[in-house]
Order: C-alpha cells, then structure tokens, then sequence
C-alpha cells in the first residue's frame, strides 16, 4: 500500500465557502466524498493510503499573531513520523502567506515551500528511509471579490496580486529541489463567497488533477 500524505491548509481540510463567518467551524467542513482528499482517495482505490493533513490558516514557516500552531514548518516533522513510511507528499501551502500583516513577497513565501521541502527530504520518512516523492502545488486563484468579502480585510490590499506571483516562484523551487510541480490556479479559482475557499466544484477538478499527477508520480 502506497501512502500519499496532503500537507495543506483549509483548502485541504475541506473549509465550505460562506458569505459570512461561520459561527462553529466544526460544522463547516466538507463531508467525506467531497473533498478532494476523499474524492483522490476514491479514484486510487484500496492500494493507496491518503492522509488528510489540513489545518484552517496554516502557513509555510510563519507564525499567525491570531492564531496558534499555523506555522506549517514546526509540524510538518510530526506530521511525518506519524505517517511513515510515506510514499508522495502533496504540499499544497501558501494561500494564508500572502495576508498583509505577514508582509511577505512571493519570493519568501516560496522559500518557505523549499525549506519544507528540505525538512522532508532530510527526514528519512519515505519506505526504508528514503525521501519520499514531493508534488509542489501552487495554491488556487484567488478572484477579484475577495476585498468585499469577510476575509477581505484579513487578506488585506495585494493579497491578490501577491498570490498571482507564487506559480512563478514554486516552479523554480521545483526544479531547484528535484520534486514534482503542480499549478492548480490553471484550473481552480476559489468561490466568490469568500473568495479564499474552494467550492464543490473546485474540490471535483483539484481531485481529478491531483489523481493525473499521483498516477504519474507513483504509477
């Protein structure tokens, strides 16, 4: 059995898309069959083990000054040594870096991947410890409704323009770390609800190109 650990943030969780703030946040997360994580699970089939590693608000290495334990570089060893040995990676961060109050360019917040990258290629947590395989994923696009929604003022001014910017950088580290590329904002666009989340539809397609990559990736 191969195992496919998704290294993400709410978009991995499963986060619905709301035009106002959740009151629990517990109830709002996508069922099983609608994730993506789910879906991928579903296509792989019995031979594959997919683990659903996303946390609401994650980041690469930063610390939130809202919130506690977001910085994706501190538990991403913990993460690892739960799951070992761990055949592929999905690394799907960078969405919440690009909020105002971090004030990291995209240059940055694609070192933050490469230096995840290094921690998991270091690690020995692939089969007899090796290096697990790493699928780099440029987060989805973000459309132009996001200033008037309620994450608006959380993402601040340029967050658009700044998320823009990663596919470029990811596809560098990619090539510069010896792993696997994947640019969802081709494909994906998060729902105008919030404008930060993908909808049903975005889970559908992320599924379908994860499923593509992952069959290449490990056959």
């Amino acid at each position: 059995m191969k195992t496919i650990v998704c290294y993400g943030d709410s978009n991995t969780w499963g986060y619905m898309p709301k035009r106002e703030h959740p009151e629990i946040t517990a109830n709002n997360r996508f069922p099983w069959g609608v994730r993506w994580t789910s879906l991928l699970q579903m296509k792989l089939g019995a031979d594959y083990r997919v683990v659903e590693e996303g946390l609401n608000g994650r980041t690469t290495m930063f610390d939130d000054p809202l919130d506690i334990c977001r910085n994706g570089l501190e538990s991403i060893d913990c993460s690892m040594l739960t799951n070992c040995p761990v055949d592929l990676v999905i690394l799907m961060l960078g969405t919440n870096d690009v909020k105002e109050f971090f004030g990291m360019p995209p240059y940055v917040i694609a070192r933050g991947c490469a230096r995840l990258i290094e921690r998991i290629q270091a690690g020995g947590y692939g089969p007899g410890g090796s290096a697990p395989e790493i699928l780099l994923v440029a987060p989805l696009k973000l459309p132009d409704t996001l200033p008037g929604s309620w994450l608006g003022e959380e993402f601040g001014p340029g967050a658009i323009e700044r998320n823009d910017a990663l596919p470029a950088y990811y596809e560098k580290i990619a090539a510069e770390k010896g792993v696997h590329y994947l640019n969802t904002a081709d494909s994906v666009t998060a729902d105008a609800a919030d404008s930060i989340h993908m909808n049903e539809a975005g889970h559908a397609a992320t599924a379908e190109l994860m499923y593509e990559q992952v069959r290449h990736i490990l056959g």
